[in-house]
This record gives C-alpha cells, structure tokens and sequence, in this order.
C-alpha cells in the first residue's frame, strides 16, 4: 500500500477498522493533487468517490440564490469529506475546492459500499466515526443559532487552543475571508473581535498565527456580556 494511503488510517472514520479491513477498504485508492482555487466537486454532482486529506486545505460550500458563498466546513490534514454521499442518494450536498495546494487519497464509492454490504460489523465500526463527525456538526449549528459573533470566534481560538496550560497558539489554515464565512460572520466583524480581543490582551496576532495569551480569560470574555457587544 502506498505510503499516503497508509496515512489514511489516522481518520476517526476508519479508528474501529482492523488493518486487513482497511487495507481492502483503500485497495483501489489514488492519491491526487489539486491547486490552490481548484475544484474538485460541485453540488449535485454524482458522487463517484470520498476523500481523506493529506495536505493543504478543502473548503466545503453552498451557494446561495445570488451567488453568494457560505462555507460549511474547513477540511484540513488528517480529515475525510464527502463520505456522506454513500447515505445521501450518490449526490453530493455541498460543492468542493481546494483553499491552497492540497493532495488527497480519492476512494472510489463503488468499491466501497460494496465491501460495506460484504462485511455489517465493518460498517457499524464506520458508523461510530460517522457519528463523531455528526455529533461535530451539530455543536456548529448550534454556535451559530446561539452564539454571537464574538462567542463564536472566541469559541473558536478555545477549541483550537493546544489543551496545556493557560496559554497557546492557533494556526488558522486559510483566508480570514473563507474562516469568517465559515464561522457565519463577515469578514470585518471577523476582523473586528480579533482585534477587540487583542486590545484586552487576551491574543496576540500575526497574519494567520494567533497566539492566545490567557485561556481563562478568553473563556471569561466569551461567557459574559462583553463577548456580545464585540
């Protein structure tokens, strides 16, 4: 199996598979190359295959009546998109394009539903990873219906934070553009709570490294009123 490939078995989609499992899981794999902007699906496209990512970042999207662009998702390493197509009637629900240069592992559906038909037990472990993932989405959805604009930035560095000690760095992985459409505010709004949250010393940032100097007061700041007039 090619090294890339092998890098597969990292997903939380594939954490209950057994290595013979897996491996004829990804027995048809290619890896492939996109660049920066490139697209690799849109919506409604047939779904011919699911991806994992090795390098670089996805964004995943929808466009609304007047063209506009909202991102669902940002796919970096590690990560696997579109396998919700297998359950989604072979269409995919939302378009698909590389942020940066990105190489990804293409799995090929066909394959492997018809090795999930073969084999319950596999399928079941596939579906904890599944419902992790779901489980995700939801938290989103609710941020977005519940938070303001600055708990969901704040919300964001916490969750990005490296879990030791009170202070850490973020790396966001993309345009502050494609992270504010992500995150459901716009761009300067974006802007603005960053820069707020520098102005009290909880952050310091440069470029797309933001260094968060006080955890707990972030987490004060995001759970309290001043989190809302951001």
């Amino acid at each position: 199996m090619h090294e890339d490939v092998k890098g597969v078995a990292a997903a939380a989609l594939f954490s209950g598979l057994y290595p013979d499992e897996l491996e004829r899981l990804l027995s048809h794999a290619t890896v492939r190359t996109l660049k920066g902007h490139e697209a690799l699906f849109a919506e409604g496209d047939k779904a011919e295959a699911f991806y994992f990512l090795l390098a670089g970042a996805m964004r995943l999207y929808r466009l609304s009546r007047d063209g506009d662009e909202k991102v669902i998702e940002i796919i970096v390493p590690g990560q696997t998109f579109a396998e919700a197509a297998v359950f989604l009637g072979g269409r995919y629900p939302v378009s698909a394009a590389a942020v940066s240069d990105a190489r990804l592992v293409e799995i090929p559906l066909r394959d492997f539903t018809r090795i999930l038909k073969d084999n319950s037990g596999m399928a079941l472990r596939m579906l904890a990873g599944l419902s992790m993932r779901l489980h995700q989405l939801i938290n989103d959805v609710q941020a977005l219906t519940l938070e303001t604009a600055g708990q969901r930035v704040a919300s964001y560095l916490l969750e990005q934070c490296p879990p030791e000690g009170n202070s850490g760095d973020v790396h966001i992985p993309v345009h502050k553009n494609v992270m504010a459409s992500r995150l459901g505010v716009k761009a300067e709004t974006f802007s603005r709570v960053l820069a707020s949250l520098r102005d009290r010393g909880l952050i310091s940032v440069a470029g797309t490294d933001i260094h968060v100097a006080d955890r707990e007061g972030l987490r004060r700041w995001r759970d309290t009123a001043g989190g809302g007039r951001a």
